[in-house]
Order: structure tokens, then sequence, then C-alpha cells
């Protein structure tokens, strides 16, 4: 194995190790392993190699179409940079079952693709080079090996899994040591070569740990500007005083199999500030302030999780099982955060259906901007003396009565303005509307108080027997503490689900079919993740005695293979011309170091070499070559050259 596939194959390994797509990584190391040891080489057109790149361009474009419309994601470029060795695999076993053992470079870039290329290229052999009569130029045929560049992008790749380790460092710093290594000059000192290295590999360091921190500074600050709006458990921006309209997404976010249609919570606030609602209790620690006495419900969620996820579940959620292996932590105001859960999860939810924990004095703060319309609207209730949920069940029938549910933001970019004119002129908004509005009432009527989000469950697949939560379907209610029990109060009107669903895109049922697909093939990879670890494990070993026992049985001679271009490649090595360098070697008109023929005989001055020179090189470079009578006058003209030169150095 030559240091190219060693690079490689460790490229891949890494790639598989960091991302866990181990089927993937074995099938590509396979096929490399074949293309590598086999006899099958096949005469690879320019053409055909610029199909195979095609269809890597075709694939990135088939896996941007799945993150950003068919299963968006909130990081479609970590999720094509994960896939790049698959999307650059049928371009890289183009060169490896080629005979010319190389990829020319206008397979992968377009703007190298001339009328004429394709066929100029194939009517020489590869590594020739073209000379132009007219300019005196020598052009390059361009092409590459594309081994060293894959193995690049393959460590480049592993990179998207985002591992929270020194560890990915490491390996591309230690690829990338042993590929330049391998191209060092001979010539160039080993000390200061290994200290040029170091201190690349400091300031890169460096520079990885500053990247990483301003990773996460910008993914804190603008997470929502990159895909759909994440749950904060500390901070929630509502859309009042926004302007245009509401757009959520179709995508499916999870399932779940429950009794019955409810609410799912994923965060609550206590403080307001206007644009923004904030969570007092910023802390998440490891023990579940719900104990699990009493009676017990119990559902069942089915999952895509990220490495940290805000799950959304039933209020007073006691136990949760299915996910042994994440590290689950929980706040006071009934947020569950669930670290390096698995890819996908079935877990199981038991809860009471009664949040936990007391009020506090926040829970009664009301906004002094919001004190006039508050009085106005307590006063036309008649809440004054009411019991606490007679106040409640007032205000849901007064919204639900008397306003209407609507996607459109209004004009108002001012939020407390905007939720005034809501109250008092528009009567009509989306679910944060109703949300705060309803919080501030509860309050002000004295009753504590708190703006909860998460998500409304209520379309029901009989198929698959389970509840489909959309993004769509994410929703904000009041939570209030009434009789000393926590208690939801979702004021919006029962019309927002069928005006949501009526707005739903024309590719949903073409979302919804993938995103089965891949529901159902995760369910299966879930089902057989135990089954295949022995496997997964004994197949590298497999894989590694197979290439080494492969390497002395196959027999590569095969009728076009690398070895056999090379030597039709390089012509005129047997040019009688060299005989004139060899005369001069040792004298002060000798050639000098990386001087060219050109150079060195321009310099001269000598008549004689500058015509010889001149067919040395159409018989080095032009693959036309020299005729007949050209070839026997360079012969002729140099053995001549040498015989006077020798016989002058004799006399003297």
């Amino acid at each position: 194995m030559n240091k190219n596939m060693l690079f490689l194959c460790f490229s891949l390994l890494s790639w598989g190790w960091l991302s866990q797509t181990w089927l993937a990584t074995f099938v590509l190391l396979l096929v490399i392993a074949i293309g590598k040891y086999s006899e099958w080489r096949w005469r690879i057109s320019s053409r055909q190699f610029y199909r195979c790149g095609d269809l890597s361009a075709l694939l990135v474009i088939l896996l941007l179409i799945d993150v950003y419309i068919l299963q968006p994601t909130d990081r479609p470029i970590f999720v094509l940079l994960k896939w790049l060795p698959v999307v650059f695999a049928p371009t890289l076993f183009a060169q490896l079952f080629s005979n010319t053992q190389t990829l020319p470079l206008a397979a992968l870039l377009y703007s190298l693709r001339k009328p004429g290329s394709a066929e100029e290229f194939d009517s020489n052999p590869p590594y020739a080079s073209l000379y132009n009569r007219e300019s005196g130029v020598i052009r390059l045929l361009r092409e590459i090996d594309f081994i060293l560049p894959y193995a690049a992008l393959t460590v480049l790749s592993a990179g998207a899994a985002n591992v929270q380790s020194p560890v990915y460092f490491i390996i591309a710093a230690t690829l990338f040591t042993g590929i330049l290594w391998s191209v060092r000059p001979k010539h160039s000192p080993v000390p200061l070569w290994l200290l040029c290295i170091g201190l690349a590999v400091a300031v890169s360091h460096s520079g990885y740990q500053g990247l990483k921190r301003l990773s996460a500074t910008f993914e804190e600050e603008s997470l929502e500007w990159l895909g759909d709006r994440q749950t904060d458990p500390f901070k929630g921006q509502t859309s009042i005083g926004d302007v245009g309209e509401l757009k959520l997404s179709d995508k499916i976010q999870f399932r779940v199999r429950a009794d019955g249609q409810l609410l799912l919570h994923q965060a609550s606030y206590d403080l307001y500030l206007g644009h923004n609602w904030t969570a007092s209790t910023r802390l998440f620690t490891a023990k579940n302030p719900v104990s699990e006495n009493g009676k017990l419900h119990k559902l069942e969620i089915l999952q895509q999780l990220d490495h940290q996820s805000v799950l959304a579940l039933p209020d007073g959620t006691a136990k949760i099982t299915g996910l042994d292996d994440a590290d689950l932590q929980y706040t006071e105001l009934g947020a569950v955060k669930a670290s390096l859960p698995p890819r996908f999860a079935r877990y199981q939810v038991f809860y009471t259906g009664q949040r936990a924990g007391a009020p506090s004095q926040l829970d009664l703060q009301v906004p002094e901007q919001h004190l006039d319309w508050l009085q106005q609207v307590h006063g036309e209730l008649k809440m004054e003396g009411q019991r606490p949920e007679a106040i409640a069940e007032r205000i849901k029938i007064y919204f639900q009565s008397n306003f209407f549910y609507s996607l459109y933001l209004g004009s108002q970019t001012d939020s407390d303005l905007a939720l005034k004119d809501f109250m008092l002129k528009r009567k009509s908004g989306h679910c944060e509307y109703f949300a705060v509005a309803t919080v501030l009432l509860l309050r002000h009527s004295g009753i504590p108080a708190r703006l909860a989000n998460g998500y409304a469950i209520n379309e029901y697949d009989s198929r698959q027997g389970l509840y489909i939560v959309r993004s769509r379907h994410a929703h904000a209610w009041a939570i209030a503490y009434i009789n000393g029990v926590w208690q939801a109060v979702d004021s919006t009107p029962s019309q927002w689900l069928a005006m949501e669903t009526e707005h739903a895109s024309l590719w949903q049922p073409l979302n919804d079919w993938w995103s089965n697909c891949m529901f159902y093939f995760s369910q299966w990879q879930f089902q057989q993740n135990a089954e295949l670890e022995l496997p997964a494990l004994l197949l590298p070993v497999f894989l590694a005695w197979w290439i080494y026992s492969a390497r002395q049985k196959l027999n590569r001679n095969v009728p076009f293979t690398k070895t056999a271009v090379l030597k039709t490649s390089y012509q005129g090595f047997d040019s009688e011309f060299y005989l004139i360098e060899q005369c001069l070697q040792n004298t002060g008109q000798a050639r000098r170091h990386n001087e060219s023929i050109q150079q060195w005989v321009g310099r001269l001055q000598i008549p004689a070499l500058n015509r010889l020179y001149k067919l040395h090189y159409r018989l080095r470079f032009d693959p036309v070559g020299l005729s007949a009578e050209q070839r026997q006058l360079l012969q002729q003209q140099a053995k001549e050259w040498t015989d006077d030169f020798q016989n002058n150095a004799a006399k003297h």
C-alpha cells in the first residue's frame, strides 16, 4: 500500500469514527480495496470522467433539496459537509478503475470544459505536453491524482460531526503533517522542516480554539437566523412587533403515541421584558423536581435528536425511559434538556399532568406601560372579586368570542404598542399575542402566571397510529397558579390549527413521504443497532486481512496500466542532445540548477546549439515527434558537435 492510499484509508476511518457513518465507510473502503488490488481496469474517456463529476454535482443538488425542502434542518451546511465523501465517491472510483489512474481536472471544474478539450485529451497520452510551434510555449494537460484531495475532503467532512474534544484537530494535524512529509524536498534540513511544521500546528491550534469560541458565540446569538427557531429554556423572543406574515415549516419534528390531544411543554418564562421573556431560574440540575408518587400517565415519543435537545414533554413529567445513555437535566420552570442522546430516540414519558413548583413575586409583575389597557379590559370583564378559576375561564371566553386568529403580524414594530393595538383595535393575531395578553391579564387580577411554549399535538395519522407534530404546531399559551396547582390557560381561538393547515405547502405530501421513509429507516436502524455492533467490530479486522493477503495474490499486469502509459508518455529520453549536456557538465558552461534548456542555450549564445535544442524540444514534447530525416539530422549534428568539443578539449 503506497503512502497516498494509506492517507486515504486513515481519513476514511477517521470520518467513520467521528461521524458514526461506519456502514458508508466500510462500503467505500471495500470498493477502494477492490480498485487498488484487483485486475479490473478500463479505458475511461474524458467525457466519461466528466459524467462521473456531473454525478457528484447531482448528488450535491439532491442533498441540498433534501435538507432545504424535503427535510429542512437547522444546519443544512453541516449535513452537506458530513456526506461529502459519499458525494465525491463516483469521481474517485472513476480514477481508481481507469487505466490511467489519474483524473482530468475538468471533471471537477466546469470552467475547464472547453469545446474540443475532451477530444484533445483522449487523442494524447496522459502526462503528455503539447508544444505550440508559433509561441514556443509548453502547455501541460490538466489532470490530477484525486486521492490526496479526496483524503483532505474526507477529513474536512469529519469536522461536521462537531466532536467537542481535541480528537478532530489531532486527526487533521496528523494527516496533513504526513502528507507534507511525503512531499518534503529531500534537500531541506529536517530540523528546520520540523520546526516549521511545529509552528504551523501551534498557530493552527490557537486558531482552532478561537474559531470554536467564535462559533459558539455566533450560534448563541443568531441560531434563529440559520433555520427553524430553536427553543431556549432561558430566553424567549416573541414575534410581537414583527411585520409581515407568520410562516412556519411543514417539517415533521417528531411523532407521539398518546391517548389523546394535549400540549407538550418545552420552556416557561416568568420575567417580562417587552419583546423578550426570560426565565429567572437559569440553572439545570440532575434532580427532577417532579416526584413519581401518585397516578402516572404514559406516552411515547419517536424523535430525531441533536447532541443537545430541549425536549417537548407534558406537564408534570416524572420519569423518562429509553434515553438511558443521555444526560437528562431539569430546571425548576419545567424545561428538560437531553445531552448526547441517540440520534434516533424512542422514549417513554410518565407524567402526572400537573406542573410542580411554587410561584414567586416575578409571576405577579405587570409592566407599567400596559396598565392602561389592562385596567380597561379588566373593567369590561368585571373580574373584580371573582374566583381565580372563574377569572381564567372568563379570559378564555373573552378572547375566543371576540378575537380572531391571524397569521398576519401587523404593521406596528414596537412590541408594547403592537400588543396594545391587538387588544383595543385589531383584535386579531397569532398565539403569542393571546398568550402574552392572557398572562398580563391574569397577573393584573392577582393570579400568578407565566408564558409557556411548546407544541400542540392534534394531527393523528391512523395508518401509523401516531400523532404527527410539525414545526407549524409550535404554540404559546399561559399557565396560571390556581388553587395550588399550575394550570394551562390556552386562550387562542381553536381555529388556529385549521388555519395553519390551510397554509400548508403544496410540497407537503412529498415531504411527508420522504420523512416517513427516513422515519421507518431510522426505526429499523434503531432495532438492528444491537445486532450490528459485533459485525461492525469484526469487519475492519476482516478487511485489513483481506487487503494484506490480496496484495500478494493478485496480478496487476493488465493491458492498460499506469506503468505502461508512463513509458509512452515520456518520449525523447533517448535524445542525443543530452550528450551535449554531459560534455559541458563539468565546465563553466554547464547547465545550472533549475535552468531550462531554452534558458541555458540562450545564455551560451552558441548558434549550433540553438538549432539543435529546437529539434530536441520537438522530439521531447511534440506528440507528432520528428520525421525520420529530422531525427537523423539531430543524431548527426549532435554527434559532430560532441566530437569537435572532445577534440578541442584533448588539444588543450
